[in-house]
């Protein structure tokens, strides 16, 4: 990659300035601050890439503020992906300014968008698709792939229905009316705070990442509400206690899938969640396989060429949909 001046600066400068980035946006110690200015002291090239993706971070949360970031289509900085190394994952403070700023960074012509106020007060996204949402009272709504939201605002309340799928929610002040989020097990009441609502597993799921939510399970008790602090998450519908949430499930906004010792299985579960190609595990398939790194979402055969390299995997397309990976144990099973 080359810099405007024409200075050619290697990729692996800008992942480590991409990650460098990421740990100072939450609490930083002495001893980080010391690496960091070893780092950037280190090379003339550190400084340009550090001060160029800064640049175009705080470039996306300006726009973001202004009409003309509401109207037009940004390109989307760029992510990292780690092959062999394990990814340290990121604070949840730094994962919830990812998702703040995500708001201006939208790919042309993909699947990116922004819904503005005037739209219908019921939303849906496509396969593949990460769209934001901005509220008449200024608060903002990620959804993601395949999902579907119903907001109902009045003078008293602000509701909002998931019904399908996930939603990030950055909840403006507003001291006359509570926020609302109501799935199908319970709902979530808060006022001005960060918070992620996920239907995609077996139970709801509430991830705070900002502030205090409370949160309405259907199985409390009558008028009875649990508060999920920030960096906690909590299953809606279930008896299971709060649970430290997953910076990496923090990232979804971005669209990169973070893994950390994943299981291939539910890490190709996520993947097709965002793709009309799937992924298919040969039977039988060794379950011990873990994977660790990060992957673009919208990718799925990028995927499987690093999963094909890292576990010496075969890959088939038995037809235009599908995506088949096979253990070196089970390749005489496999469909032919």
């Amino acid at each position: 990659m080359t810099e405007p001046d024409g200075t050619a600066i290697p990729e692996s400068i800008h992942e480590a300035a991409e990650n460098w980035l990421s740990r100072l946006a939450g609490h930083v110690d002495p001893a980080t601050e010391r690496a960091f200015a070893a780092w950037i002291e280190a090379d003339p090239r550190h400084r340009l890439a550090y001060d160029r993706i800064k640049r175009d971070w705080q470039l996306s949360t300006l726009l973001r503020e202004r009409d003309v970031g509401q109207g037009r289509s940004l390109g989307r900085a760029p992510f990292w992906m780690r092959h062999k190394t394990h990814v340290a994952a990121a604070t949840l403070g730094a994962a919830a300014l990812l998702g703040v700023v995500t708001v201006g960074l939208i790919r042309p012509g993909g699947p990116w968008g922004i819904s503005t106020p005037a739209q219908a007060a019921t939303y849906e996204t496509a396969i593949g698709e990460i769209r934001v949402i901005r509220l008449a009272d200024g608060s903002s709504i990620t959804l993601d792939t395949a999902t579907r939201l119903r907001a109902r605002m009045s003078a008293g309340e602000r509701r909002l229905d998931l019904e399908q799928g996930r939603a990030r929610f950055h909840v403006a002040p507003d001291s006359r009316r509570s926020f609302r989020v109501v799935v199908a097990g319970g709902e979530v009441v808060a006022r001005s705070t960060l918070f992620d609502v996920s239907l995609t597993g077996e139970h709801p799921m509430v991830t705070a990442l900002e502030g205090m939510v409370e949160v309405h399970g259907s199985k409390a008790g009558a008028g009875q509400a649990s508060v999920l602090a920030v960096g906690r998450s909590q299953l809606l519908d279930g008896n299971a206690p709060q649970q430290a949430a997953s910076p990496s499930e923090a990232r979804w906004v971005s669209g990169m899938l973070a893994l950390d010792a994943t299981p291939l299985a539910q890490a190709v579960a996520a993947i097709n969640r965002y793709n009309k190609v799937q992924l298919r595990l040969a039977e039988p398939f060794p379950a011990q396989i873990r994977v660790t790194g990060a992957f673009r979402v919208r990718e799925p055969d990028a995927f499987a060429r690093a999963m094909s390299k890292s576990f010496r995997l075969t890959i088939e397309r038995p037809d235009d949909a599908t995506l088949l990976l096979i253990a070196p144990a089970s390749r005489a099973n496999a469909p032919r």
